[in-house]
């Protein structure tokens, strides 16, 4: 490997990049390639600047840029439109996702990339071990854990930060559940994923904005690209509520009608008519699940590599890969020189 391109998303959080910058100059000394990074902006409210006497102190790392985009996208999407970026650009040979506000430590990345040498296709993520968020958010992540397991099937125990080698990135990019979350698309596109055991480190500043409404947003977007998959379990599901209830309908007829002594009055109507209502209500939901999974199949996806650059207002390179500063934008794609 000889350039690491890194991407990170920014919503009014620029003195914890600042930080990171700081941080990632101090490692990249240490790290036998070229670190470039790439700050996607993701609609800040306050004025995106990097101060040039935080520019100035770097010494080791190379390009850095800030891609500001037009409105606030959210988080995960601000990483596909970094992502995209950098695949676009084509000039690195590995791009490395993380958060800009310390939780995922720039220390971890000599550990995602170690041993890599001259390997051409590699998707590492980080497998979260220790973390450091209250006890609310850690007890909401392992529900959300769980139920990802019990809808989908699959057991999701990795975040945004992943180092993805250029190959890689190409495909993902052309996924359109990456456009909902990273970690779901990573999971669906059938990458070979490789584990690193790292530990969440503590915010720079500040506290996360990501509430328990946010939390919840970004737990079904994860599911949601299971769609298919949990629509294929609620069917199963169906067809078992189905078995059931007629079983359960048929016994108490036969109990009726055989067994009218041991019967209170009016009970075997009352409960045929709730397993009734109870199965009415899940083919309800059944069928308004099939609709809408056969009416998204026939609209049209977002793919992220060719629908990305509309969110972009401008990129502003703020030093090149030699060093020097330099704050004029230029255009969507234009590739790093």
């Amino acid at each position: 490997m000889k350039k690491l391109r890194i991407v990170t998303p920014v919503y009014n959080d620029w003195a914890s990049l600042e930080h990171l910058l700081r941080e990632l100059d101090q490692i990249a000394e240490q790290l036998p390639f070229q670190i470039d990074l790439t700050a996607v902006n993701d609609g800040s409210t306050d004025p995106a600047v990097l101060r040039d006497e935080c520019l100035a102190e770097l010494r080791h790392l190379g390009m850095v840029e800030v891609a500001h985009l037009a409105v606030n996208v959210g988080h995960q999407r601000a990483i596909a439109i970094g992502l995209c970026l950098a695949v676009e650009d084509d000039d690195s040979d590995a791009i490395l996702i993380m958060d800009a506000d310390g939780e995922d430590s720039p220390r971890a990345i000599q550990k995602l990339v170690e041993g890599l040498g001259q390997r051409t296709d590699f998707c590492r993520v980080a497998q979260r071990r220790k973390r450091s968020e209250n006890l609310t958010f850690r007890l909401s992540y392992l529900v959300y854990k769980f139920v990802f397991k019990l809808v989908t099937g699959k057991m999701i125990s990795f975040g945004n930060f992943s180092v993805i080698s250029r190959s890689y990135a190409r495909r993902l990019v052309m996924v359109s559940d990456l456009w909902n979350n990273l970690p779901a698309a990573v999971l669906r596109s059938r990458l070979p994923i490789e584990p690193i055991p790292v530990d969440r480190a503590p915010r720079y500043t500040g506290r996360s904005k990501m509430g328990f409404t946010s939390l919840v947003v970004h737990g079904l977007s994860g599911i949601s690209v299971y769609a298919d998959t949990i629509f294929v379990r609620l069917l199963l599901l169906t067809v078992g509520l189905a078995v059931l209830s007629s079983i359960s309908i048929g016994a108490l007829l036969m109990l009726r009608l055989f067994y009218p002594l041991h019967a209170t009055p009016g009970w075997a109507t009352t409960v045929s008519f709730g397993m009734l209502i109870i199965l009415v209500q899940v083919l309800s939901v059944t069928l308004s699940s099939v609709l809408m999974l056969l009416n998204n199949r026939v609209q049209r996806l977002i793919v992220p590599i060719a629908d990305f650059a509309i969110y972009v207002d401008r990129r502003e390179r703020m030093r090149d890969a030699a060093g020097a500063a330099r704050t004029s934008p230029y255009p969507v794609g234009a590739a790093l020189q």
